[in-house]
């Protein structure tokens, strides 16, 4: 009898195990398909999702990786790759404590005065982002019927550096991009990508915005050439002879006749 008892608790272990292992790999699919259709439909641009490990006992997440696909019409693959997510989660009460992403890697990319950027906040703002590479399913929106309020107590993307491809300019340069962080934010998975890609949207816009003004002036520079005056220059950092004219003309003033004054006066006085 005890060796049957000892059999029966043996089986029921491992049932135990192998739900529990089912739930945690289903939980792990889930995760990534919610991930992939609710930022999809947010910034109309297709995402992809490298991978999900969820750790309930830990409670733990970690996310391999995360790209966002280029807007139509730029030539890089991808405007956004996030690697090494890792994330506190209470999975009971769907409360996300803390989620950092390590290693952000940025591409902005210009083309005709406008970049991938710009064009995807614009379609975030209008709610009708040209999906790319997505289902019928995803651009449509479908599959946000019955999304989980989930609570993110904080999330921070840290400082990294994008690469700036213009193609008005013709150059390619780095941007320093600060460090994101944002607190106490709550919806549904859609309304959290929603909230979380117009905060990284507009601070990589802003970025890309002065970057771009800033080649536009030194083109500009370039082709004024030698006719940008001395004080112009000082103002863009140049600063060169500035004070040529000045000292070419120093001096200048007093030349002419020594006439002591009153002299003349007294010359007439003495022919009068």
């Amino acid at each position: 009898m005890r060796k049957v008892f000892f059999t029966l608790g043996a089986i029921v272990l491992v049932a135990v195990g192998a739900a529990f292992y089912f739930i945690a790999y289903r939980m792990d699919s889930v995760i990534e398909s919610r991930i992939e259709r609710a930022a999809t439909v947010a910034l109309g641009s297709a995402v992809e999702v490298g991978g999900v490990h969820t750790d309930l006992r830990k409670g733990t997440l970690t996310v391999d990786e995360i790209s966002v696909a280029n807007p139509p019409g730029f030539k890089n693959p991808y405007a956004v790759k996030l690697n090494g997510l890792e994330a506190a989660v209470d999975y009971k009460g769907l409360e996300i404590r803390h989620v950092v992403v390590e290693d952000p890697e940025f591409i902005i990319e210009e083309v005709g005065g406008e970049t991938n950027f710009e064009q995807m906040l614009k379609a975030l703002d209008s709610g009708k982002g040209p999906v790319t590479g997505g289902t019928d399913e995803t651009a449509s929106g479908e599959g946000r019927k019955a999304e989980p309020v989930i609570v993110v107590r904080h999330l921070r993307i840290n400082e990294s550096r994008a690469v700036f491809d213009s193609g008005s300019l013709d150059e390619i340069g780095d941007v320093k991009v600060d460090a994101i962080e944002m607190n106490d934010l709550r919806g549904t998975p859609s309304e959290l990508a929603e909230q979380i890609g117009r905060e990284v949207l507009d601070e990589l816009s802003s970025e890309a915005a002065r970057e771009l003004l800033k080649g536009q002036a030194k083109q500009q520079l370039k082709k004024m050439g030698g006719s940008v005056s001395g004080a112009l220059r000082g103002i863009l950092g140049g600063g060169d002879g500035t004070d040529e004219d000045a000292t070419e003309h120093t001096g200048d003033e007093g030349d002419g006749d020594d006439v002591t004054p009153g002299t003349a006066e007294e010359d007439d006085g003495i022919y009068d």
